[in-house]
Parts: C-alpha cells; structure tokens; sequence
C-alpha cells in the first residue's frame, strides 16, 4: 500500500486498514494522540500535493501574525521546527502524529492561559423569559447578518477575495475591529477588513494545508478555525438567540431596574467573531464575539447584559459638554483645566462605568449575588487611584493610559472595585438609585459608594479630598 492508495480510502477504512498494517504500531500511537480525529488527520496529510507543500504551514503561521491575527506572545508558536515531509505511508504517519501533538501542545496552552474559552459545545438551549417589563419607549436590534454571512461562506467554500472582503467590511466586524484599535494596548499589528478578508479565505478554503491549519488550533485565522469546525452548531445556536425577538426583551428587561426614569433607549447588538477579546462597545455598537462563549447561555447573558449597559451608560452619564456624539469619550472626559484633575476623572469614570456594568450583569444574572467576591479588587483599586494622583503634572498621556489599562485589562481591578460601590450603592439606596448615579459624574458616584461602611479600605484623606473637588468643581459648572 502507498500513500495514494491510503488516501483515497473512506476516512472509515483508513483505521482497519492501517490496524493490520506494517504500520499498525504507528497508527496506535496516533490514536492515542488525536483520538476519533485520527483518520481525517491521516486523509489530509495525504492530500498535500506535493508533498513538500506542507511547509506552507509555517508560511500562514507568519502571514497570519502579519496580517494581525497573531497571539500577540499570549500563546505559542505553533511550527517552530521542520515537518516531516509525506512521500510515503511511514512518513505521512510521521507527520500526522507530529501534528497532533502540536495540537494537543496547543489545547493545553488554550486552557492555561484562557481557562473560560470553552472548546466545544455543550448542548444547552435558550430558554430564558425576560425578568421584569421592558419600558415601551426601548429597543434593541441584535444583528447576526456578518455571522450568517460567514456561516453561508463555510457552507458554499472557496471564498473569493472581493467577497471575503464584503464580508470583512460588514457593520458587525467593521465595529470589532474599531473597538479593538481603540482600546489603545493592543500591540500592531492590528488586523483590519484586508486581514480578516485573508483569514475567510483561508477559512472557507478546503485546500488540505488550510484545512490542517484550521484543525491544530481553534484560534487559528483570528478564531474564525473555530468557528469553521463547530459551524453547524454556531447557526443552530444564533437561530436560537433570534427567534421571536426574546433575546433583546430578555436583555433590556435585565437594564430596566438600573435605568433613571423618563430614558429613551434604542440600540444594536452584534454578533461577530475576534480572537482574544470576548465582549465590546464603541460608539454606535455592543458586541460579542460570540465563540468566547459559545452555548454556555448564563454566560452569554450575562455579557451581553454588561455590554449593553455600557451602551446605556452613554447616554445617561454626566457628558463633556463639548462633546455632542454619543460614546465613552464624552462620559470619561471634563473639561478641567488642571491636567492632574482630567486624569484623576478619567480612572474615576471607568471605575464607575466598568464597575457598575459588571454589578448589574451579576445582579441580573443566575447566580446568587456575592459583592464580597469583589473585596479584593477595592484596595488594588485604590492604589491605582494614588498613582494616577502620582503622575508628574508633565506627563505623557501614556503614563495615565499604561496604569488605566492595569485597571482594565483581562478583568482588572477596576471592575470589582467599581462593583462594590455599585453593590453598596444599591443595598443603600435602590437599584435605580444606580443609574441616577451615573448621571452625577463619577467622583460623585466613588464618593458616595466609599461612604458606606462596608467598605473594607478607604481613600487616604488627600485622594478624598481631590476626588470632593472633582465634585464641587464640576457643581460650579454646571451652575453657569
């Protein structure tokens, strides 16, 4: 037997045929490596024509970190030595084990660094009610259309590239992608609608070299590998979340409760697909990339919850009042005229935004409420607020971005503490008492969450006293 013959076998047959082989030891070793998978492993190594052409496997792990769908050193290289090349039944055994084994190096790195991306289904329905009435005067428009586009892709294969970048220009990725720029901390390069028009391709072809890249890693071509290998699931799931439109009921009855009266709330949700980064907002949108969570529908809920009242946040927060266009930049901003005092406003403002989303998508959520789990987060939280105070009153906006972004990144201590004073706020108050909260600014809102005396750490008296100015100055403003 060679590798042709092995290769045009039924993936069924490949198995029997190979166990009572002269090379059924190798082929043993191989089950034990990839599994069930074993057999298309062996089918698509011997498909690559020529055989030498297995060495374009390095070639897309480079292209796509150059094109800024890279793990950004989060994660390992995938080919970091020569792959056997496949001339024969011995050596395409060689290389079918070798690349399960960088499959299983590369699961395995999956769970240690990111322990909450699920790797597969789990099988559970959408059978959620909303849990209080929506107000008449709210919408909200959840958009699939770039997902069912990308589905429709997988389903027709060979993805030209005008039509893959139609794709990557569609509102849902179009604004995943403005999100990811504006974050300000992820490292070039950042993929735009030419890289994730690369990625389709590749995704959407069957040739077997892009279907051995999508098989090793299932954040592979910017997540979209995963999105590829569970694609049945993926439209039986959003079928699900669109049906009937109880998704966005279900959503906007979970906001109601924290909401001021008398607000008028319309919006658009995405569905869309992104490595490394789960939930998003810009200005005009709230997003999910959606294989972060997959059919795990508490957690589903609970982001698109968090997410959506940012969207809300925007547009009941104390706004810049030179700043007419709804988004974060009019919430995180005043017009100070001391540099120290737009500084110290700005890591107040995302303490109150990011803390308060992640209250109430607790609070709404299926779990019992705990505030004490966000304990941890307060003094952390605090230290970050001393060295924002810290910052030389010449310096760069780096320095007060590098220390927000330690607030923020990868859930960072911004948001338990915010939490907490959004908890504390509420069990003294109510939980409307919360979105009227916003709408005063955030030293008010830090001001009056620090008052309680739950609190388990407290500004230093010279940080209060910033923060009351912050207050009384923003008070005079608004006066005139």
């Amino acid at each position: 037997m060679n590798r042709e013959t092995l290769g045009n076998l039924p993936a069924e047959q490949i198995g029997p045929t190979l166990a009572g082989s002269p090379w059924a030891a190798d082929w043993a070793a191989l089950c034990e490596l990839a599994g069930s998978e074993a057999a298309t492993l062996v089918s698509l190594c011997c498909q690559v024509t020529p055989p030498e052409h297995v060495c374009e496997l390095r070639e897309l792990e480079s292209r796509q970190t150059e094109v800024g769908a890279g793990f950004l050193g989060m994660l390992p290289d995938q080919i970091s030595d020569d792959l056997p090349i496949p001339t024969d039944v011995a050596t395409t055994l060689a290389l079918a084990q070798r690349l399960a084994e960088i499959r299983e190096t590369n699961l395995d790195a999956v769970k240690k660094a990111m322990p909450q991306y699920p790797l597969a289904f789990t099988g559970q329905a959408f059978g959620v009610a909303p849990s209080s009435p929506v107000p008449p005067n709210w919408t909200l428009a959840i958009d699939v259309d770039g997902l069912r586009a990308v589905l429709d892709a997988f389903d027709t294969g060979d993805l030209h590239r005008d039509a893959a970048l139609s794709i990557a220009n569609m509102p849902a990725f179009t604004e995943m992608m403005r999100h990811r720029r504006e974050l300000g901390y992820v490292p070039e390069p950042l993929i735009d609608a030419d890289g994730l028009a690369w990625c389709l391709m590749h995704a959407a072809s069957d040739d077997p070299i892009d279907a051995l890249w999508k098989w090793l890693h299932p954040h592979n071509l910017f997540d979209l590998s995963d999105l590829y290998t569970h694609r049945r699931e993926y439209r039986r799931l959003i079928d699900q979340l669109v049906a009937k439109d109880v998704l966005a009921e279900v959503i906007l009855s979970r906001l109601a409760p924290y909401t001021p009266p008398n607000v008028r709330f319309e919006d658009r949700f995405a569905f869309a697909v992104g490595w490394g980064i789960r939930g998003w907002a810009t200005q005009t949108w709230g997003g999910l990339n959606i294989e972060h969570i997959k059919d795990d529908i508490p957690h589903l809920l609970d982001t698109l919850v968090h997410e959506t009242y940012h969207q809300l946040q925007a547009r009941v927060g104390l706004p810049h009042p030179g700043i007419d266009e709804i988004g974060f930049d009019r919430i995180t901003a005043y017009p100070f005229e001391q540099a120290a005092d737009v500084r110290l406003y700005r890591a107040l403002a995302y303490i109150m935004l990011e803390g308060s989303a992640t209250y109430v998508a607790a609070a709404t959520g299926a779990a019992e409420l705990d505030p004490d789990r966000w304990t941890s987060d307060v003094a952390p939280g605090i230290d970050l607020i001393e060295r924002v105070r810290a910052l030389p009153p010449d310096a760069e906006d780096g320095a007060l971005d590098g220390l927000l972004n330690e607030g923020l990144r990868s859930n960072g201590p911004f948001y338990g503490f915010g939490a907490r004073l959004s908890a504390d706020l509420v069990a003294s108050a109510s939980p409307q008492a919360l979105g009227e909260a916003l709408t005063g600014g955030a030293p008010a809102f830090v001001l009056r969450g620090m008052s309680s005396a739950e609190m388990p750490s407290s500004l230093s008296q010279s940080a209060r006293a910033h923060v009351e100015h912050l207050s009384h100055l923003i008070a005079a403003h608004q006066k005139h």
